[in-house]
């Protein structure tokens, strides 16, 4: 029997329902900060180029980090791969390190030069590492480089940093986008990657480009690697799976798709929510996209892109990152009618911010005349159960029930206090002021009733 314990149950599945009544699951998107991007290219060293980035908060040094692509500031130049820094995840600076030289001078912020791979790389995904004991792979990355043009050099790239800003390279590609027969190569496999560090299995994770699948590889040393797999597969042949994230959330694993509309007239990418309970049986949420695309006129009107981090908790709201650019995914207008091929220039791309309630990807939802959910069972581990709720206009109450379905006396819906408030972690109280702990390691199943309430996420503390 699973444990109810500090990990927040979410909505996003019904796995965890036995039976509800009068209820409705909603999915949510998240609000667009602003209407710019909280980061663009302004430096003259970042041209035209991807801005793909990888947006993290550090907690021990209580400061937002970002790598982002730039580049293309001269003829010869392509990609440079540059790090900014924020004390909040809005207003950023870009610190200079005096590492690499781009139009004559050090005074920039790259930390991975035109030079490295011929400028042919694209590092999605930058992340700290918890698990890694050596103090010199602190930060870990995974990027693409076509620095041979499609010749056996082509694949994807493994980095290590003590300090996110100097970084060391793996010599040859851990993922071939042509593997050579015989040699054991791991692929074949394109770019639009990522990575995750899988604290519930204690390994790393990188998520892949197949033709047209999207493929999981994993490790347990950031070496060596399994043989991709195949985990989620485009619908139909009008979508591409570009490039996807996945974290752990809770008692779930959480991951972020940039979705591609591949039909002629629309060419566009949003950001849509996977998730799993294993982190390898993954599926699509639907409903709409996480992330929409801007409305006409706006800096993000055509194209979004996932970053490669999870999304970030900040007080009572997740930061979700991601870059978009008011121009479509295409690069041969010829394929278009005259009015979309104009809108093929270069464009500015940027940084964007959006928010997201803490834990609302998805809510279940009762009106005035109420309804109830019933969970499977569970053994307690906590001595409080607290609820992510929004009932301030309503009221939400908790039953918890026998192996049997009995209530249990002393916590029954009229032993309850009534919840009417909004909060994110609002604590279920009992009228004599009882705690769980005589219930603990027992099963128990919850029954939530709902008037004009939302739930979010429940768990124990």
């Amino acid at each position: 029997m699973d444990s109810l314990d500090h990990r927040k149950r979410l909505f996003v599945d019904m796995d965890d329902v036995e039976r509800q009544e009068n209820v409705v699951r909603v999915f949510h998107q998240a609000e667009k900060y602003g209407t710019h991007p909280v980061l663009k290219q302004e430096a003259p060293w970042e041209q035209h180029s991807g801005m793909t980035a990888a947006v993290i908060f550090d907690a021990e040094e209580q400061i937002f980090k970002a790598w982002y692509m730039a580049g293309h500031y001269a003829p010869e130049c392509e990609h440079v791969q540059c790090f900014a820094l924020s004390p909040d995840g809005i207003h950023w600076e870009r610190p200079f390190l005096g590492i690499h030289e781009a139009l004559g001078s050090k005074d920039n912020n790259i930390v991975i030069p035109a030079t490295h791979h011929e400028g042919k790389d694209h590092w999605e995904t930058m992340l700290k590492d918890p698990l890694d004991p050596d103090p010199t792979r602190r930060y870990k990355a995974i990027g693409w480089s076509s620095n041979d043009r499609g010749g056996p050099r082509s694949g994807i790239y493994s980095a290590t940093s003590p300090d996110g800003i100097n970084w060391s390279h793996s010599p040859d590609p851990i993922f071939r986008y042509h593997p050579r027969p015989g040699t054991g190569d791991l692929g074949p496999v394109g770019d639009a990657q990522s990575m995750m560090v899988d604290i519930e299995h204690q390994r790393y994770v990188a998520f892949l480009r197949g033709v047209p699948e999207r493929l999981m590889s994993t490790s347990e040393d950031f070496v060596h690697w399994s043989p991709p797999c195949p985990f989620l597969a485009p619908l139909n042949e009008e979508e591409a799976l570009y490039n996807n994230t996945g974290f752990n959330y809770g008692a779930h694993y959480l991951g972020i798709l940039t979705h591609f509309d591949k039909r002629p007239r629309q060419q566009t990418q949003v950001l849509r929510l996977l998730c799993s309970r294993d982190g390898e049986r993954w599926q699509r949420v639907p409903g709409d996209p996480l992330v929409g695309l801007g409305a006409v006129g706006e800096w993000d009107r055509f194209q979004l892109m996932l970053s490669g981090a999870p999304p970030i908790a900040v007080d009572d709201k997740l930061y979700i990152y991601y870059r978009g650019t008011a121009r479509r995914h295409a690069k041969i207008p010829r394929e278009f009618d005259p009015p979309i091929a104009a809108d093929q220039d270069p464009g500015t791309m940027g940084i964007g911010l959006a928010m997201l309630r803490l834990d609302g990807f998805a809510s279940l939802n009762a009106s005035f005349d109420g309804g109830q959910i019933t969970t499977r069972p569970f053994a307690l581990a906590g001595d409080e159960l607290q609820v992510n709720a929004k009932a301030d206009y309503g009221k939400l109450t908790v039953e918890l029930l026998d192996e049997e379905g009995h209530p249990i006396p002393g916590h029954t819906a009229q032993d309850c206090v009534a919840i009417a408030e909004d909060g994110v972690a609002v604590p279920v109280r009992w009228r004599d002021g009882r705690d769980l702990r005589a219930l603990r390691e027992q099963p128990v199943r919850l029954r939530f009733a709902l008037n004009n309430a939302r739930l979010y996420a429940y768990w124990c503390s």
